[in-house]
């Protein structure tokens, strides 16, 4: 297939059977995210912030992207703005890994690390931004807050898998920033309200990328609260580093590469099928690709 640009690149991910024996009424099929061309989901929402951005004029091509994250959202900004030529500063917290890190380094982001959790940076950048010369010098993409962020996954991922699963039985995906599964959610419940949304969190004491750690304090966003206020997920399981662990390795037997997050997905997957008795065809979306994750699955060898 012939691109015109790396950008259409974006979505569209395979999806592959995933084979288990543990839910004999169940096809688990993966939806790997981590083949957009950063390594993660959050391709789709970096482009809809960004153009969100330009579109209602508050980014220029005088501005420098400025926002805060876990990981995956930095090395997106860094990717799209070097393509798109911005400047990008993002301010990320400790569950960034060495491969994160080296990957916004190299398209030429500028990378600081502040506290345990992405809210911390995200309050740093606003504090940046309100000053004269941070609000002049800055484009605060807030993927925390910007509504574009869930609307990538609404125009996009949700009718991507209803198109290629017309009687999905359940999606489950992982709770980070909300954002991905909060458009999602939305989407396939306005289209069947019988589907099933499943959603992964890190149990008490675990720091998985690219999962909230809610009992620990992590920032409940408006895409979050959302979908408790308007019921728009039906189960979801705290999965341990352990659990994270051995799913990820199951994965990967099967040649399907992604780091602790998908693990924590599949675990929380099968867990949320078996006490929900559902059958039929579930989704469950890979955030994003193991190559991004080396330093942590390195430690499983």
């Amino acid at each position: 297939m012939i691109y015109n640009s790396i950008r259409d690149m974006v979505g569209n991910t395979p999806i592959v059977l995933f084979h288990q024996q543990e839910l004999p009424d169940c096809k688990i099929y993966i939806k790997l995210e981590g083949m957009n061309p950063t390594g993660s989901i959050k391709d789709r929402a970096c482009l809809y912030n960004i153009q969100d951005a330009i579109d209602s004029g508050r980014l220029t091509k005088d501005k420098t992207l400025l926002d805060a994250s876990s990981g995956n959202m930095a090395c997106a900004i860094a990717f799209y703005g070097k393509m798109l030529g911005y400047d990008v500063e993002v301010i990320c917290n400790t569950k960034l890994t060495q491969d994160k890190k080296q990957f916004i380094e190299y398209f030429g982001g500028k990378c600081t690390i502040k506290g345990s959790i992405t809210v911390e940076g995200n309050r740093k950048c606003a504090e940046i931004v309100q000053t004269p010369v941070g609000a002049e010098k800055y484009c605060f993409l807030d993927q925390l807050h910007n509504w574009a962020n869930p609307k990538a996954s609404y125009e996009t991922l949700g009718p991507e898998i209803l198109k290629e699963f017309p009687n999905v039985t359940a999606v489950a995906g992982s709770m980070g920033s909300g954002g991905s599964m909060c458009g999602v959610s939305t989407y396939l419940k306005e289209q069947n309200p019988n589907i099933k949304i499943l959603t992964s969190q890190a149990a008490p004491g675990t720091k998985i990328p690219g999962t909230g750690g809610f009992d620990d304090g992590d920032y409940i966003t408006p895409f979050i609260k959302k979908m408790m206020d308007e019921s728009l997920y039906d189960d979801t399981v705290k999965i341990s580093q352990h659990q994270a662990e051995e799913r990820t390795k199951q994965l990967a037997s099967q040649g399907i590469f992604v780091g602790f997050q998908g693990g924590g997905v599949l675990e929380a997957t099968m867990q949320a099928c078996k006490r929900n008795n559902l059958s039929g065809d579930i989704v469950a979306i890979m955030g994003d690709s193991g190559w991004k994750n080396m330093e942590k699955l390195n430690k499983l060898i």
